[in-house]
């Protein structure tokens, strides 16, 4: 009896597990996005992070995974301005990911200029944000 009850949790295990990751097809990537706003990093994240997290984690595509600004050279009087704000997304489905991303970026009102730094096996690709669209 013991010996099918430990049979069958591991073929429940190894079930659970094939269906919980991902198909060699779905290539995991890095996602940079850059973003040319000078916003600090609470609004940055209510403005693109968690709307973003929120629909990648929905579609089953990934997840944003972090953020930061980048800072100016320090003024005369010592202080510093936010240049651009980033944020880091891990996408387990790259294809679709990316395509949300696009999408999603837009809805929220990224600016122009905004970056896509996409970290593939073969390199990174970059896309951009510009008045036609993302070249």
């Amino acid at each position: 009896m013991k010996i099918k009850l430990l049979i069958r949790s591991f073929f429940l295990a190894v079930s659970v597990f094939l269906i919980c990751t991902p198909s060699t097809a779905q290539t995991a990537v890095f996602v940079f996005i850059q973003i040319p706003e000078a916003i600090e990093p609470f609004e940055r994240e209510e403005k693109y992070g968690n709307p973003l997290n929120l629909v990648l984690v929905r579609e089953n595509v990934g997840e944003v995974s972090g953020g930061g600004s980048m800072l100016s050279a320090p003024k005369t009087d010592g202080t510093q301005d936010i240049e651009w704000v980033g944020i880091d997304v891990d996408l387990v489905v790259a294809e679709k990911g990316v395509t949300i991303l696009k999408r999603e970026l837009i809805k929220l009102g990224a600016p122009q200029e905004t970056i896509l730094e996409i970290h593939l096996p073969t390199g990174i690709k970059k896309l951009v944000l510009g008045k036609e669209g993302w070249w």
